[in-house]
Parts: structure tokens; sequence; C-alpha cells
């Protein structure tokens, strides 16, 4: 086994489309937005953001355009507050084991024992990862 290129990185970013819809146009998953995947969402938010724009064309009148903006606009405003949630979330777990200060390590090293311990705060946490 031998190196045949030396390791490479790249800057993980955290980007939301100004809009992720225009007329006859409706952006999903990482052409949306992208998330840390530090957390490993950004195939689940792009999941969602397919299921519900699926949602929203499916409940159009059959003789309504599927690219009406009107229309697209609903998926964006279904998506808004569940992107921003998670790229909040995951930008503070990030955060969280970016610390390298000692008392803020045990202060969060303690949190999350905590939350290991508490079944309900661990349940919830694990639905709204796989919501």
């Amino acid at each position: 086994l031998a190196v045949v290129t030396p390791a490479r990185g790249f800057a993980l970013r955290r980007l939301i489309a100004a809009r992720m819809v225009a007329p006859r146009l409706a952006l999903v998953g990482d052409a949306a937005h992208v998330v840390h995947p530090l957390a490993g969402q950004g195939a689940n938010l792009g999941f969602q953001d397919a299921r519900e724009l699926a949602l929203v064309l499916a409940a159009r009148g059959p003789y309504r355009d599927p690219g009406d903006l009107r229309l697209l606009r609903r998926y964006e405003r279904a998506r808004a507050e569940a992107i921003l949630a998670m790229r909040g979330a995951v930008h503070g777990l990030y955060w969280l084991f970016d610390v390298r200060s000692a008392p803020l390590a045990w202060l969060r090293n303690a949190g999350l024992n905590l939350t290991n311990r508490l079944s309900v705060m661990k349940n919830v946490l694990m639905r709204q990862a796989m919501n």
C-alpha cells in the first residue's frame, strides 16, 4: 500500500441560497443549502426538500402550471424553518466540539453525559435528526 497523492482538504461551508425558487425553478438539497457534514444531515434535508416539493406539486389543481412562482413559494416557505433549524444545530455541534478551553470541554462532556442518561431528551433529539 502506497500513497499515490498527498492528502487534501477543502473548506467546509454553510450556505443557503437567498431564494430557493424562481419562476419554473425550485432548488432542492445541496443546490439550495449546504450544511457542515458533521451530523450527516445534508442528505436528509435534501430528501425532505424533495418530499415537500412533491407534496406541493401533487396538491396543485390539474390545470395549474407546476412552475408557477406562487405555487413554488409554498415549498420554499414550508422548508425554511427546518433548514434554518438544522443549520443552527449543526453549527452548534461544530462549535461544541471545536472548544479548546478545558472548562468548556468539561461542561460539554457533562452535558452530553446528562443527555445520554435522559432517555426522553435523547429520543427527542434522535427523532429530530431522523425526521
